[in-house]
């Protein structure tokens, strides 16, 4: 019986393998190269601070280089211009004014690759083709690291307790956010195995712990919408247009109208303490914020750039990812943007009611833009290959059927 079971496994490893080659082209196996680059220039940021100082400034070149490559693999320019693909004017046209408006506002240049970088995510994901053994390949690269990072990296970085190789808050919100793509690839073993919920549990109670522990409220923000959207709210409603329309609203310009009002009751006077945290509810960001509002509304179309001093905080953070878009680069580039990321989640609509691994990197992107509300992590340079990855497999579902 033993020695079947055995030959039984070969064979559907041999099948699988079989499959893979099978379906799989050259342009599959360079996406996939190029993307592990992206994974280990990012595992390399956060695991090796000597790296991460050498090669901060051009992380966002690096990035652009292998979109760049992406798109020179997937895309055909003149065949998608022929086709009137208004996604690729969009595109272009974010890269072509965005870098007009830096000129005019004697920006630094760092800013267009952020923008730019964010945009080609939003339109290579949803013309990429991905295929579940990728699914699989960067879930177990995405398991083993984050096992690493806390079996590993983290109990030195964090051994002395007065002196930390990497920001505390940072190191929750890498924790979670990594981990968002952890569970998407738990979520797939789970149709697999019911045994994986184990999995998922455990990881979930882990990112709670070091969401508490560091005292994050990025990163509880993160974990507390993700938990909502996937698992309170109730599944029928995510196959009402309605609702799912709402919530890509709210994730998006619900970001704008949380500043505006975060503005307004912040610079009343009224304050309160959060439950387990050490920070009021309005702590700073209501003056920042108020502060790039006055600059913005001097420059709406072209943007503020970067090269700008701020009096309300001690370095360049806008704190919001929307926001952050908008006030840098003007309404124009910040519309283009917003054009892009609906077009890719409109293909996701019927992936958010599928089983699995699509649903939920679909509902893990959203709870990233709701954190996104207090800083700009969705856009952040150095979480691309999350942000692209769970684009990818959300987009998994564009041609999948419910069953049944």
């Amino acid at each position: 019986m033993e020695s079947k079971k055995q030959g039984f496994d070969i064979e559907a490893v041999k099948a699988c393998l079989t499959k893979i080659k099978e379906e799989s082209t050259g342009t599959d196996v360079v996406n996939t190269l190029l993307i592990l680059c992206l994974f280990i220039f990012y595992t390399l940021t956060f695991f090796v601070p000597r790296f991460y100082g050498m090669t901060e400034k051009y992380v966002g070149v690096f990035v652009f280089v292998i979109l760049a490559g992406l798109s020179a693999v997937n895309i055909n320019p003149i065949k998608k211009i022929k086709e009137k693909d208004i996604d690729l004017f969009a595109l272009i046209a974010v890269a072509v004014i965005a870098a007009i408006n830096i000129v005019i506002v004697d920006s630094g240049y760092g800013c267009f690759f952020v923008v730019t970088n964010f945009a080609m995510i939003c339109y290579l994901s949803s013309h990429i083709r991905f295929h579940r053994w990728q699914l699989y390949l960067f879930g177990s690269l995405y398991t083993l690291m984050i096992i690493y990072w806390f079996f590993g990296v983290y109990t030195w970085m964090f051994a002395d307790y007065t002196s930390f190789a990497m920001n505390t808050n940072t190191a929750a919100t890498f924790t979670v956010f990594t981990m968002m793509y952890v569970l998407v690839f738990f979520e797939e073993l789970y149709e697999k195995n019911r045994l994986a919920g184990l999995l998922i549990t455990i990881a979930l109670v882990k990112c709670l712990q070091i969401s508490l522990y560091h005292r994050s409220r990025g990163a509880f923000i993160m974990l507390g919408a993700f938990l909502l959207l996937r698992y309170i709210v109730p599944k029928k409603f995510w196959a009402k247009k309605a609702f799912y329309n709402a919530v890509c609203i709210f994730a998006t310009l619900g970001s704008l109208v949380f500043v505006a009002v975060y503005i307004v009751v912040g610079t009343s006077g009224v304050n309160f303490r959060m439950p387990f945290f050490y920070k009021n509810i309005f702590s700073g960001r209501e003056a920042i914020w108020l502060e790039f509002w006055n600059l913005f509304i001097k420059k709406p179309l072209t943007g503020i750039g970067t090269n700008v001093t701020i009096t309300s905080f001690f370095e360049y953070n806008v704190h919001n990812a929307m926001y952050n878009i908008l006030v840098i680069h003007g309404v124009i580039v910040f519309a283009l943007v917003l054009f892009l990321l609906y077009r890719n989640w409109n293909g996701c609509r019927n992936s958010v009611c599928l089983p699995g691994a699509c649903a939920c990197a679909f509902i893990a992107l959203l709870a990233v833009c709701i954190e996104s509300f207090f800083d700009v992590d969705l856009i952040w340079t150095d979480y691309s290959v999350n942000a692209l990855l769970l684009m990818l497999t959300a987009n998994m579902g564009r041609k999948e059927r419910l069953k049944g």
